[in-house]
């Protein structure tokens, strides 16, 4: 769990997103030969990675709160 959490700090989650998106981009360009198509189903990838985020911090927030009414 502490790995994960360190894991979706923000300067480095949005790096990491940038990264992933970057080659992705370019792995459809690649396919597709296309910009434009590679462009839309770039944003499709951070809109889906962004909803992942969120869902991991909000799995966060979840934890913590579970913990401390335990304690």
């Amino acid at each position: 769990m502490k790995r994960f959490t360190e894991l979706m700090r923000a300067p480095g989650i949005y790096i990491r997103m940038l990264c992933a998106t970057f080659v992705f981009f370019l792995l459809c360009w690649y396919h597709y030969g296309s910009i434009a198509i590679s462009i839309y189903y770039s944003v499709i990838c951070i809109v889906l990675m962004q909803v992942g985020y969120v869902g991991g911090v909000l799995y966060l927030v979840w934890r913590e709160a579970k913990d401390r009414r335990a304690h």
